[in-house]
C-alpha cells in the first residue's frame, strides 16, 4: 500500500506545482485509476505530518528547487538505472524528498549491491524511507490511517 500512497503524493505534489490549491485538486482521476479512499487519505496524512499543515508551506515544498543540484557520482550511475536516477530527481524536484532521503535513498541502493536498479526497485527504496521518517512535528508519524479514518 505504501507504493501506492508515493504514487499519490507524486500526483498531488504535481499538481501544486502546477499552481493548484489543494481543494482545487481532482480526486477523481484518482479514484478512477483505481485507488482507495484509505490510499488518498493516507497520503493526506503523510502530507500533513511531515510537510506542513497550509496550503503555503506545500506550495513552497512543490516549488522547483534553485542553486546547485547534486550530480550523481559514476558508481550511482553503474548502480541507478537511467529511469531511477530522473525519478530520484523527480522526487527531489517536488519536494517529496529532502537532501537527507535522497542521500538514504542513494546509500541503500548502493549497499544492495545491484546495478541498473530500475524505478520500480528504487520505488520500494524511496517508499521505505519516506515512511520510516518521523513526521515534522518531532513525534512519530502516522502515515496510515486506521479502519475508517479520512482526512477531507
Amino acid at each position: 500500500m505504501k507504493d501506492r500512497v508515493v504514487e499519490i503524493l507524486i500526483y498531488i505534489m504535481s499538481e501544486i506545482q502546477d499552481h493548484k490549491r489543494l481543494h482545487e485538486i481532482d480526486l477523481s482521476d484518482l479514484k478512477e485509476k483505481g485507488y482507495t479512499q484509505t490510499e488518498i487519505s493516507a497520503a493526506f496524512s503523510w502530507l500533513y505530518d511531515n510537510v506542513g499543515a497550509g496550503e503555503s508551506t506545500l506550495s513552497r515544498a512543490a516549488t522547483p528547487l534553485s542553486g546547485s543540484r547534486r550530480v550523481f557520482h559514476e558508481a550511482e550511475k553503474e548502480t541507478l538505472s537511467t529511469e531511477a536516477q530522473g525519478y530520484l530527481i523527480q522526487l527531489r524536484e517536488l519536494g517529496l524528498l529532502d537532501d537527507r532521503d535522497l542521500e538514504q535513498v542513494i546509500e541503500r541502493a548502493m549497499l544492495a549491491g545491484y546495478q541498473k536498479l530500475s524505478r520500480d526497485e528504487i520505488h520500494d527504496m524511496v517508499s521505505a524511507v519516506l515512511f520510516g521518517r518521523e513526521g515534522g512535528g518531532g513525534s512519530p508519524s502516522r502515515s496510515m490511517l486506521n479502519l475508517g479514518d479520512s482526512i477531507h
